[in-house]
């Protein structure tokens, strides 16, 4: 059972690297594409389809791969606790890649994103009392630490929804008399 349980973390560890650096592409491909500065309701649906359907497939593909590991099996409980634990290890690689790069690589990201943050705020109409307001607010939430925990956060709550349907769909019971 133990080699069991050491092969399925490996193979969530293995999915869960795959999917964070595929949504750390994904953001990086963003931002220098500058599809985040003109960002329209139109391409948050085009980028949110795209997120989902990535999210998906990993998530399909390394349940796939646990219950072929498990002997073709693969209960709804196991399915949703691999799906949690895959969304905790992809949010802690996606994290962990973003602050690096936050810190390290282009720390001017943030920068860009809090003066596009008072563009929109100051076409609103806003007064500059309100927007520094709003700007204390933002910058704390911009920053790599805050980022990191709100990803691991995020992804580990989108993969267990994720996780609620995927593992109805996946599992395989192992009949009750078979030896």
């Amino acid at each position: 059972m133990e080699t069991n349980t050491s092969s399925k973390s490996l193979i969530l560890i293995k999915w869960g690297i795959i999917g964070g650096l595929i949504s750390f592409l994904v953001s990086v491909v963003t931002q220098y594409s500058g599809l985040a500065e003109d960002f329209s309701e139109t391409l948050g649906w085009v980028s949110f389809l795209i997120t989902f359907v990535v999210n998906v497939t990993v998530l399909f593909l390394a349940l796939k791969e646990v219950r072929e590991q498990q002997g073709g099996y693969l209960t709804y409980g196991e399915g949703l606790g691999s799906s949690t634990l895959l969304g905790a290890l992809w949010g802690l690689v996606a994290g962990g890649f973003n602050y690096i790069y936050i810190n390290f690589i282009d720390n001017a990201v943030i920068q860009k994103q809090m003066d596009l943050a008072r563009q929109r705020l100051e076409d609103q109409g806003m007064s500059e009392s309100q927007i520094q307001d709003a700007e204390k607010i933002t910058n704390m939430m911009l920053g790599p630490g805050v980022q990191f925990v709100m990803v691991v956060v995020a992804t580990t709550f989108f993969l267990f929804v994720l996780g609620l349907i995927v593992s109805g769909i996946m599992k395989r019971e192992k009949p009750m008399f078979d030896e």
